[in-house]
């Protein structure tokens, strides 16, 4: 992660986001859009916050060149465990530790809320081949900023149309975008207005019951695999797929 997030924070997810509905939903994201690419099998693909280890777990998985990049060495620690022998990298998005056109994609989860945004985009540019890719979420709706927002030391929170503007400027050109967690929105609503009179309701996101897990979790994967021919309009996280293409203009 880039210095906004804290090992406080990393131990919460660790403790979560094997079975968390959120997590969950995510990797199903995150596999359907895999499908998308084409990457040659040795080309590098780097998780920038890499965080645990969990998604290089799943980019193994599918036989890619993963190499994992994290601020916190708590992170680079639990990623080795988890993953075993695998290249990982101690840095930041702002300033990526490759030389220039050497990766084929870049995954960047939840990152750039934490960081400098316009330095991370031009450096995941720089270290792409030209025509490479880049899956990139965030959260959305700056009204829905709390105190989970600080908690997990964001910066900011996107629209659509702020975060395609600045892949845009960057040198990037979306392929695609949509919003994650539609179904739920409600209920993120429901606890972030609540939480900001009663702190301990938002805690529950982080800790709900089996039962209440099990059903989100299918709530959330209705949702993904709805979401290949229905555009939701709007939700709690934004995805986008790019592509390296023009020069940044900034």
């Amino acid at each position: 992660m880039t210095g906004g997030f804290n090992p406080e924070r990393l131990a919460r997810i660790s403790r979560v986001e094997d079975w968390h509905f959120w997590f969950y939903g995510r990797r199903l994201l995150v596999s359907r859009w895999l499908n998308k690419l084409v990457c040659p099998t040795d080309g590098k693909v780097l998780d920038a916050g890499c965080g645990t280890g969990l998604l290089l777990q799943q980019l193994r998985a599918r036989g890619f060149r993963a190499i994992g990049l994290d601020l916190l060495p708590e992170a680079l620690r639990q990623a080795w465990a988890r993953n075993g022998d695998i290249s990982l990298v101690r840095g930041v998005v702002e300033n990526l530790p490759f030389r220039d056109s050497t990766l084929c994609l870049i995954i960047m989860l939840d990152v750039l809320e934490h960081a400098d945004d316009r330095l991370a985009l031009r450096e995941a540019w720089r270290v792409l081949v030209p025509g490479g890719w880049l899956l990139v979420s965030v959260p959305a709706m700056s009204w829905l900023w709390s105190a989970r927002d600080i908690q997990a030391g964001h910066r900011r929170r996107y629209s659509r149309h702020s975060l395609l503007e600045r892949l845009s400027r960057a040198g990037f050109r979306p392929v695609e975008a949509c919003y994650y967690q539609f179904f739920l929105f409600p209920l993120v609503v429901l606890a972030r207005v609540m939480g900001r009179f009663k702190p301990e309701i938002q805690d529950l996101e982080e800790r709900p019951g089996r039962l209440v897990n099990i059903l989100l979790r299918l709530a959330t994967a209705a949702e993904i695999a709805l979401g290949r021919w229905i555009r939701w309009p709007w939700g709690s996280t934004i995805f986008v797929l790019a592509r390296r293409s023009h020069d940044p203009t900034f």
